[in-house]
């Protein structure tokens, strides 16, 4: 599940390959919308204050949390449509990508609700990593590079 900032990529994989995608129009610049009306921000100014963590002690519980339960929601009816118009009926484990996969707690409320095992992606666990790289900003960030990490990691002569 890519959670971007305006759309949410459902794809299924069975032995490596994709067997089922779907997008929904759901995102991070909805959460972003909320912190600018709510606390009377611009666009900027909200997404500025979501990502450095400056928003009010409310924050959490009052808008967080709502949006939170809300994607948990969307990736629960992603799965049920994908259950009634395909054969299958499980899914192994769910994978969140995208800028919203860093949101504390968001993989145990989307396996809560969705009752299946759910991870946040971090294309770079395992990788040797140059002295020059931070390891705590890039895995702050890991969730967003998936695709452009599967890009770099792509051969070019296949």
């Amino acid at each position: 599940v890519d959670i971007g900032a305006s759309v949410m990529n459902v794809t299924m994989f069975r032995n490596g390959q994709s067997i089922y995608s779907r997008e929904q129009a759901f995102g991070g610049s909805q959460l972003t919308q909320d912190i600018a009306r709510q606390y009377g921000m611009s666009f900027e100014e909200a997404e500025a204050a979501k990502r450095a963590g400056s928003l009010p002690d409310s924050y959490p519980r009052d808008m967080m949390r709502p949006f939170m339960d809300s994607l948990a929601l969307e990736v629960s009816r992603a799965l049920q449509f994908f259950f009634t118009s395909t054969s299958f009926n499980q899914v192994d484990h769910i994978v969140l990508a995208g800028g919203c996969a860093v949101m504390p707690g968001l993989g145990d409320v989307v396996g809560a609700r969705a009752q299946v095992d759910t991870i946040i992606a971090n294309p770079f666990a395992g990788m040797t990593l140059s002295s020059k790289v931070r390891p705590k900003a890039l895995l702050a960030d890991a969730p967003s590079l998936m695709a452009a990490c599967g890009l770099a990691l792509r051969r070019f002569d296949a």
